[in-house]
């Protein structure tokens, strides 16, 4: 099974979203690694999770890390091949060897465009919300690849197939117990997006 576009599922905090992904042929899994915030995964958990599927890319999702330092650390224990965050995230880094997903909105990236320069060759996609206007998304796309941000459950298909987005963007959810898991939410996006054989 394969999908019609490029779909990164975040806040994976359980090894069920992650297989359900996986089987799903989800092209990026994006984990929090930041210690206290929400949905953190340990490299422990992570690990052990990791070693159940196979597929995704791996993304490091830093919302709020306090130091370029703490980067190296990140990347030895959950080898991400992408690192997610907001302009402020990645402005802390000065990381030369990082790909990034930066979530962002129009008026921000105009905003800094002059400090986004600096970091243009290494941002591998923008993630902006679902309600960005078309104008707008039609002009970042001239210098980024984007990810739409999907945050209802039954977005417009004319969002979902936008020529102008290379992807899109949606969040897993915590388990009810291990094992016991409601796929509603993904499986609403995930299914219209099914590609037939």
């Amino acid at each position: 099974m394969a999908l019609k576009t490029l779909v990164k599922v975040g806040k994976i905090s359980n090894l069920s979203d992650a297989r359900y992904c996986a089987g799903m042929s989800v092209d990026m899994l994006g984990f929090s690694v930041i210690n206290g915030r929400e949905n953190y995964v340990s490299p422990e958990l992570f690990k052990e999770m990791r070693g159940w599927f196979t597929g995704p890319s791996i993304v490091a999702e830093i919302y709020g890390i306090e130091k370029h330092e703490d980067l190296a650390a990140i990347f030895q224990a959950y080898l991400p091949d992408l690192v997610e965050g907001s302009f402020s995230d990645i402005k802390k880094l000065h990381s030369a060897f990082a790909s990034y997903i930066l979530s962002t909105t129009y008026e921000e990236v105009k905003a800094h465009e002059d400090e986004l320069g600096i970091y243009r060759t290494q941002i591998a996609y923008l993630i902006i919300p679902e309600s960005t206007p078309m104008d707008q998304i039609e002009t970042l796309s001239r210098e980024y690849k984007l990810l739409l941000r999907i945050d209802s459950m039954n977005p417009e298909d004319s969002k979902l197939h936008n020529t102008h987005i290379k992807g899109i963007a949606l969040q897993g959810s915590s388990e009810d117990k291990p094992g016991l898991k409601n796929y509603d939410a993904l499986a609403s996006v995930l299914e219209k997006l099914e590609a037939e054989d």
